[in-house]
């Protein structure tokens, strides 16, 4: 299974309201998708309908990772969610540690689901150098960097080149709220697409459909699925599919193991 962990420099960039419809998108192009929650604030959960007083997670399991898959909640968009969960403090703190110490930690808890090439993590993570974003090179996760069109994100790019936050891996770039009517959205959205061409995944337009969507706890796909947020999402997880899709040709050794072909229906999709 490959692992795709969406991160961002700093925060409110509209990282997780991404990660959630990146997710439905890809479960509607044919993958089994698991969307898990790396982040304290436990708010990837209310993109999928889970209900705020719902505190399941996996976090409280910190000390039995083997747990974690029968831990996951089915929602009806098809994915399936692995909530942070509400925890104690200590629990937290026990959880980075075992990320930061225990360098087979993510492969123990998600094991069976990282044998199937044809289902994919999508990992949200708190904003920063989080413990999460080093343990998950572990599993061979592909970063993806969430960016604004704005210049304190502009300023944080050429940290992003240098490898300040991602190791000696360069991860894909999403610009997110894209404003085509303001002027330093679009210089800093043109900037970004001439500096790293061949690491821009997509642009998102600024859409208030999207905003909405999770007030109402829907995807932006249900809100506004005429909108340029619903569009440019979709484009983005089409881009990230065959991505996905070349390097489960790389790795699968039968026809039955193989991705998703095009246009499969993603319902069809059972938990390992």
């Amino acid at each position: 299974m490959p692992v795709v962990a969406f991160s961002s420099p700093k925060g409110g960039v509209g990282k997780t309201t991404l990660a959630a419809n990146v997710a439905i998108a890809l479960h509607d192009l044919g993958w089994g998708v698991v969307a898990m929650d790396f982040d304290v604030q436990n708010s990837l959960r209310l993109h999928f309908g889970i209900e705020l007083a719902d505190g399941r997670g996996y976090v409280a399991a910190h000390d039995q990772p083997e747990e974690w898959p029968n831990l996951a909640l089915p929602t009806d968009s098809g994915v399936f969610v692995l909530p942070y969960g509400q925890v104690t403090e200590q629990e937290r703190i026990l959880f980075e540690r075992h990320l930061m110490e225990e360098p087979d930690y993510l492969q123990r808890g998600l094991g069976p689901i990282l044998e199937r090439p044809d289902w994919v993590v999508l990992a949200d993570l708190p904003p920063g150098p989080a413990p999460a974003l080093r343990a998950l090179d572990g599993v061979g996760a592909l970063h993806i960097s969430v960016l604004l069109a704005d210049a304190t994100s502009l300023s944080l790019l050429p940290l992003i080149e240098r490898g300040h936050f991602y190791g000696d891996k360069r991860p894909l770039v999403v610009v997110n709220q894209v404003d085509p009517r303001r002027r330093l959205s679009r210089m800093v959205t043109d900037f970004i697409s001439g500096r790293i061409p061949e690491s821009l995944l997509g642009q998102v337009y600024r859409d208030e459909g999207a905003a909405e969507a999770i007030g109402w706890q829907r995807s932006v796909f249900e809100q506004a699925p005429s909108g340029v947020a619903a569009r440019d999402i979709r484009a983005v997880a089409e881009r990230l599919s065959l991505r996905l899709k070349g390097e489960a040709d790389d790795t699968a050794e039968t026809a039955e193991d193989a991705a998703p072909e095009d246009g499969e229906a993603g319902e069809a999709r059972k938990w390992p």
